[in-house]
């Protein structure tokens, strides 16, 4: 019986390793647990992050739509009026023309009767003028700020049999500074019934407070 004892201890320690400790698990989970909880911690982290972030677009957002609704709204088109096709010109002085047939006028800031546009806000505004002439003659138009001559534009009468020319330009204005276009001295401008070929635009792009540079 002893023998067999003897034996049988020897057949099983001979089958396990010779460092073998039943009680060290492979996997340390206390470590793992550790890990997984600072990889947690650190999603919390990037989630909150990432909620802080959209209520600031939010914010932003609702910011932006209040400034759109609140954001004076100026812009214009108009034409001079004529019972006939006729012209304006030429001039012995150069003549501030008058767009007396408006076609657009939200804000009310250009005056049809004077020809003359009045910023009612300090902002960037962008102004244009188109012109149609007959070949025989020349035609010239500038817009002013003020009494200062801002872009202009100059077509000599040539063989084509009619003339079309633009310009335009972005202004900085102050409240009550004014825009008016001008007819060179001795030039033409046509004035059709119908077509509104020779027109004056402006609107506001963006208004600037008393802060802006």
């Amino acid at each position: 019986m002893a023998l067999f004892q003897i034996f049988s201890i020897s057949i099983i320690s001979s089958c396990m390793p010779q460092d073998a400790d039943i009680m060290t698990p492979v996997v340390n989970i206390f470590s793992e647990l550790k890990e997984l909880k600072a990889s947690l911690d650190g999603l919390r982290t990037d989630l909150n992050s990432a909620k802080n972030e959209l209520e600031e677009q939010k914010i932003l957002i609702q910011d932006l739509r209040k400034q759109v609704k609140e954001s004076p709204k100026v812009a214009f088109t108009a034409s001079m009026s004529a019972t006939e096709d006729t012209n304006r010109g030429p001039f012995s002085t150069e003549t501030k023309l008058i767009f007396d047939k408006v076609l657009t006028n939200v804000g009310d800031a250009y005056n049809p009767v004077t020809g003359v546009f009045t910023a009612p806000v300090k902002g960037v505004y962008y102004f244009r003028y188109s012109g149609s002439a007959f070949a025989s003659h020349d035609m010239g138009l500038s817009i002013f700020k003020g009494k200062a001559r801002f872009v202009s534009s100059y077509e000599y009468n040539s063989s084509e049999r009619n003339d079309q020319m633009s310009n335009g330009a972005v202004m900085e204005l102050d409240v009550g500074e004014e825009v008016h276009v001008t007819l060179w001295i001795r030039c033409w401008i046509f004035v059709d019934r119908r077509y509104n070929y020779s027109t004056f635009t402006g609107y506001l792009l963006y208004p600037q407070d008393s802060a802006s540079v």
